[in-house]
């Protein structure tokens, strides 16, 4: 089995700069066109977003307006596999009274150093969708 290496760590990491930079037109670039990113949850950002349009306006865009402008997410390690990515990440927001500070991982499938899937995992989904929904 071939391991995917540097090409595959380096579009992760890309990824996660593109995000903390608010810069749409780098986190783009790290997607292949059909990319699927999948939020587990039922708050208003969780679901299928299936293609940069989906990705971008259902998903991303909708970060800092939800959490007033302090949405945070801080790579804290990558894990490189054979067959997937794995971004570890500490995401915080505050908003009113409500604040948000749990761990989470980012399953990553990359192929042709393009993101082709996204599965998050986290280590308080009731805490995440409380945050998002209240």
């Amino acid at each position: 089995m071939v391991r995917m290496g540097d090409a595959a760590e380096d579009v992760a990491r890309r990824l996660y700069q593109a995000v903390a930079d608010v810069d749409f037109d780098a986190a783009e670039r790290c997607f292949a066109p059909d990319a699927l990113w999948h939020l587990p949850g039922r708050s208003p950002i969780a679901g299928d977003h299936r293609g940069w349009a989906q990705i971008r306006d259902n998903f991303l865009a909708k970060l800092g307006p939800l959490s007033g402008g302090t949405f945070r997410a801080e790579l804290l390690d990558v894990a490189v596999g054979d067959t997937y990515v794995v971004a570890v990440q500490r995401a915080t927001a505050s908003r009113g009274k409500h604040t948000l500070d749990i761990t989470g991982c980012q399953l990553i499938l990359v192929s042709n150093g393009a993101i082709q899937t996204i599965r998050g995992h986290y280590s308080d989904q009731t805490a995440l969708d409380a945050f998002w929904v209240e």
